[in-house]
């Protein structure tokens, strides 16, 4: 026998149901998968009681899983701010947006706020001879 959606079948299910038979056992009666009843116990819930946990599984009397502690992220240090030069202001007049600049041209940022420009001055490498020494850290000669 398998179920048609009409009303004699949904309320055959349905006092199944309630005489506590599984989702499983409706449907092997009538022929067809356990998703079936299930979306019949959805859809008409007025006929199909809920049942609560009861088909699910408890966990052990135990300890409750606790959640982990996590460590607070470190503090990021700030960038130490590169001053601008005079070179830097001699630019200016020339620099470029990103998105411009073409190879071979300078990438150094001029200015801290946005739009951001950029040096431009011709290069065989990132940055130009300039902004390439400003790159580099400083050395200690003076001292032994």
């Amino acid at each position: 026998m398998t179920i048609q959606h009409r009303t004699v079948d949904i309320e055959a299910a349905a006092k199944l149901w309630r005489d506590d038979l599984s989702a499983s056992q409706i449907a092997k009666r009538f022929g067809v998968s356990r998703n079936v009843i299930v979306g019949l116990a959805f859809r008409n819930r007025g006929l199909f009681p809920w049942r609560g946990d009861a088909g699910k599984k408890t966990r052990a009397p135990g300890q409750a899983k606790r959640a982990r502690h996590r460590e607070r992220a470190p503090e990021l240090k700030r960038e130490p701010e590169i001053p601008a030069t005079a070179y830097d202001a001699e630019r200016l007049q020339s620099a470029k947006h990103l998105h411009h600049l073409t190879a071979g041209e300078c990438c150094w940022p001029l200015n801290t706020g946005g739009p951001y420009l950029f040096c431009a001055a011709e290069t065989t490498g990132r940055y130009c001879r300039n902004h390439h020494a400003r790159s580099l850290p400083k050395t200690n000669e003076g001292k032994a």
